[in-house]
């Protein structure tokens, strides 16, 4: 019996979760919540970096590949990864030159406002080797592609628009997607999560059902094809499914 899909985008509360096996969405403050209500026997598909580069090994090619896929007025959805040192600085400033001392490139804004999300997470990794194996690492904009059959889609998340193209390429591959996406866009405030978090927590569950899928035929896809780990032996691959 396969592990239950799990699908996590971070959100203005902490982090919501769905999974479409048991027909729930939740939102949790913390991703050790996450992990605990959820448990070792699900496997969990992930919008933050795992995996990250340092001094030590500074290489990470996955958002480089994965922005390849993608046109060109969506690439920059994939945002640059801050190397593990830059966690100790305490403003922008510091760790733009820290990460652009230690990797040579800098940081945008985007990633200083999600750093402490994605510490929360690389904390969680490192001290828990279950969880180290149960989550991977995707991202909405390539996943909502794939599902598409490859094809870019054609409106802004944040619009009306956006939502129901979503919705409607979702739906295709399981039809409670959108009663699913109604209940919590009812059920939670918007000042707890955005509309298009949700949806990237229900496409997320979707992908990772397509990922154990493959697995079971002995198929993985990821950017780069052939991931390294990072000083924590932590993988540094962004999962997807053609």
């Amino acid at each position: 019996m396969s592990n239950k899909a799990v699908g996590i985008d971070g959100c203005k509360y902490g982090w919501i979760a769905a999974c479409h096996e048991d027909g729930t969405i939740e939102i949790f403050q913390t991703i050790a919540e996450v992990w605990d209500h959820f448990g070792s026997d699900c496997d969990f598909l992930i919008d933050m970096p795992i995996g990250l580069p340092s001094a030590k090994i500074p290489q990470r090619t996955c958002e480089q590949e994965a922005r390849a896929t993608l046109p060109k007025g969506r690439k920059s959805s994939l945002f640059p990864v801050p190397c593990r040192e830059a966690f100790a600085a305490e403003t922008y400033q510091e760790a733009n030159e820290m990460n652009r001392r230690i990797l040579g490139k800098g940081l945008t804004k985007q990633t200083w406002f999600i750093m402490p999300k994605i510490k929360e997470l690389d904390h969680l990794l490192i001290r828990n080797d279950q969880a180290k194996l149960k989550f991977k690492e995707s991202h909405p904009e390539i996943a909502f592609q794939f599902l598409n059959a490859g094809k870019p889609l054609l409106t802004n998340k944040k619009t009306n628009e956006g939502i129901q193209e979503r919705l409607q390429i979702l739906q295709k591959h399981h039809p409670e997607t959108e009663q699913l996406y109604r209940v919590a866009f009812q059920k939670f405030k918007r000042a707890q999560v955005a509309a298009d978090d949700i949806l990237d927590s229900l496409c997320l569950s979707i992908m990772q059902v397509k990922i154990q899928d493959n697995s079971k035929a002995g198929i993985r896809h990821t950017f780069p094809e052939k991931p390294i780990t990072d000083e924590f032996g932590i993988e540094m691959a962004i999962y997807y499914a053609p």
